[in-house]
């Protein structure tokens, strides 16, 4: 499924009325949650979510329904904060509505005087309370061992039709335990409504999971796309090193930022999918005066030559080895980092020179025409363009 068809489905799903199940699953770090929460943002910006309120529980560590029913009271928010997560505030305003309609309603006014006695009680009668909302359930896979798919299932059966909630089940179906995965995939076709796997492209997770709001995103996209990188997590973490790269090295040459952010690309790859990049102990011991042995059947890194020759990343330089040491450790030497840089804005400098110098002699060497007077600008112009530098 396309993430054009992906995206319209769940924004047909979030502005529709009524009861629903949605169920998105997908491989472990693919970005179903990233996925969802973007696209949550982006109905809630255009104001296209039906439901006034929304209740987002991850299902890790929940041990039994009362968890759940409880965690969904706790985790309600208005849908127009649904960036924001729960806490006291937001409890506080749940309980206080709550408080009012025992009172009104049902005469607890003398049961239930204060916070304190309500708050005991509030999981349980707090559940009440969720109806015709949006949810989220994540995480399926890792909930608690007192727990079955049979009990969460039938918890979403019920507020779908006798509560009228609309909700989203997020999970990675092959983590689930093979008797758990039966049960789940006999119970979902009675349950769900909707079910999409999320498997972007490159492109489009790229284009789902890198900031648009940051200098170097099109040179980040741009290398995680050449990668084949499809997970969003792994695409994230990488961004974060990416953007305290970014931040050290602001002054220097734009030629020095790109090559940081291909190395960073590739290290952070290497360091967080390990089973699907070129490992770091291979990396570390490139070496650019080697002789290359002639490809064969039997050779276990000619894959690793082909990526690496394809992303034109030949060896491991000093300034590599910096950023490489950075992103195992998970923070960078400064000091070491922006001698490096250093380096190479001289390097980039000395470079500019000689193409300022022999793009006059070209035009001299390589010309039957009489244009002495335009070589000679051509080297005075060179000759002021490199003083000032």
């Amino acid at each position: 499924m396309s993430i054009a068809t992906f995206a319209a489905e769940i924004d047909r799903f979030l502005a529709g009325q009524g009861g629903e199940v949605l169920c998105i699953t997908g491989k472990w770090g693919v970005g179903k949650t990233f996925a969802w929460n973007h696209f949550l943002a982006d109905a809630r910006s255009r104001k296209r979510i039906s439901c006034e309120r929304y209740a987002y529980v991850s299902l890790f560590g929940q041990n039994s329904l009362d968890d759940i029913r409880h965690a969904l009271f706790e985790g309600s928010v208005k849908s127009s904060e649904s960036n924001t997560a729960a806490n006291f505030a937001s409890v506080k305003a749940s309980m206080d509505t709550l408080r009012g309609k025992w009172r009104n309603t049902l005469g607890f006014a003398k049961l239930i005087p204060t916070v304190a006695d309500y708050a005991a009680i509030a999981g349980r009668l707090g559940f009440l309370s969720i109806r015709d909302q949006l949810v989220c359930l994540d995480d399926l896979e890792r909930a608690g061992d007192g727990l079955t798919m049979k009990d969460v299932l039938g918890l979403v059966s019920f507020l779908k039709e006798q509560r009228q909630c609309r909700i989203v089940l997020l999970l990675n179906e092959e983590q689930l335990a093979d008797h758990q995965g039966a049960a789940f995939r006999s119970q979902l076709e009675k349950v769900a409504d909707t079910v999409m796997t999320f498997e972007p492209t490159p492109v489009e997770a790229a284009e789902i999971g890198i900031d648009k709001n940051t200098p170097f995103h099109k040179d980040l996209a741009g290398f995680c796309v050449d990668l084949g990188i499809l997970n969003i997590r792994t695409i994230k973490k990488i961004e974060k090193f990416c953007s305290r790269l970014s931040e050290e090295l602001i002054n220097h040459d734009n030629r020095v930022i790109k090559q940081v952010i291909q190395s960073a690309t590739l290290f952070g790859f290497a360091k967080f999918q390990p089973d699907d990049a070129p490992p770091l102990h291979y990396l570390k011991m490139l070496n650019p005066y080697a002789a290359v042995p002639e490809p064969g059947p039997d050779d276990p890194h000619q894959k690793w030559r082909d990526v690496l020759r394809n992303y034109n990343f030949q060896y491991v330089d000093e300034m590599d080895s910096i950023i490489l040491a950075g992103i195992e450790r998970g923070h960078f030497d400064t000091s070491a980092l922006k001698l490096a840089a250093d380096a190479l804005d001289k390097k980039w400098r000395l470079e500019d020179h000689d193409a300022s110098f022999s793009e006059a002699w070209n035009a001299y060497h390589d010309s039957f025409d009489d244009n002495e007077s335009e070589v000679l600008d051509g080297f005075e112009n060179a000759i002021l363009t490199n003083a000032v530098r």
